[in-house]
């Protein structure tokens, strides 16, 4: 536990659920779901940032217009945050790739770190670029409260990197749609997460 007490805030919120439910990773322009967007309203209603980063696909920008409107606070689109490029594996179900493609499916869930998507990114590019992203806007912001609105993927590689956890350990942490967690990122390299809830 670090003692110095000049920290950034950083919430980490995924998008909620999609139209069409069951898909591995969606297109870039699939809608959230009204559900969807009704349970990241809630998440969020009692809220305060000074910044709101978003990734720029439709299922995170989306809300994160909105949002940034209602609170009245600056809204940063970063594409340093968009999901994993699964290539030919966008807008496939999860139920057709286990059939059709087991064996490449089950290496990026047993072996994540030499995974390449089909025609897509590697997980070492992803992770890089997550990475950069992270310390870019650590730099840029220190001292603030943001609220970033990103996907699973983006929120278990932060919290490898910030928690120290490999890759493989991080998979088996549930991101829930419209689940929102807290890190507390000092200004000597040190982190703390913090789980969000009522506080008895």
């Amino acid at each position: 536990m670090t003692n110095n007490p000049q920290h950034t805030t950083l919430d980490l919120l995924r998008h909620g659920q999609l139209e069409t439910p069951g898909v591995f990773c969606a297109d870039a322009k699939a809608p959230l779901s009204k559900a969807g967007m009704s349970n990241l309203f809630k998440t969020t209603e009692n809220g305060r940032w000074d910044i709101i980063i978003s990734s720029p696909q439709q299922r995170c920008l989306e809300f994160a217009e909105k949002l940034a409107q209602q609170k009245q606070c600056e809204l940063i689109i970063d594409k340093q945050f968009k999901e994993m490029d699964f290539g030919d594996w966008v807008g496939i179900k999860s139920e057709t790739l286990w059939q059709q493609h087991r064996e490449k499916y089950q290496e990026l869930w047993q072996t994540p770190d030499d995974f390449v998507a089909p025609n897509g990114e590697s997980m070492q590019a992803f992770y890089q670029r997550i990475r950069d992203g992270l310390k870019q806007v650590l730099a840029e912001h220190t001292n603030k409260s943001i609220l970033l609105i990103t996907h699973g993927g983006v929120i278990r590689t932060i919290l490898s990197t910030a928690l120290e956890i490999n890759s493989l350990s991080v998979l088996k942490f549930n991101i829930s749609y419209a689940q929102m967690s807290r890190l507390h990122c000092y200004s000597d390299g040190h982190f703390s997460l913090q789980f969000l809830g009522k506080d008895y």
